[in-house]
């Protein structure tokens, strides 16, 4: 998780975000960039209910930039 850069506050935040995260999950949003501004961008674009791996595939594809 260092050589990704996660840190204890890139998991409290997807934490607050209403995540459940695996470290899987957790190393997968950070390699594809997930930031807690990315998620509330998805949800206010009405990307409600969806599970970390969704967010990551949205981010992955670039629905949002």
């Amino acid at each position: 998780m260092k050589v990704q850069g996660v840190t204890a506050e890139y998991i409290k935040a997807l934490q607050a975000a209403g995540f459940k995260p695996d470290i899987d999950d957790v190393i997968a949003a950070k390699v594809a960039g997930v930031t807690s501004q990315f998620i509330q961008q998805a949800q206010s674009h009405g990307f409600k209910n969806l599970d970390l791996q969704k967010i990551i595939q949205l981010k992955q594809a670039g629905v949002l930039e």
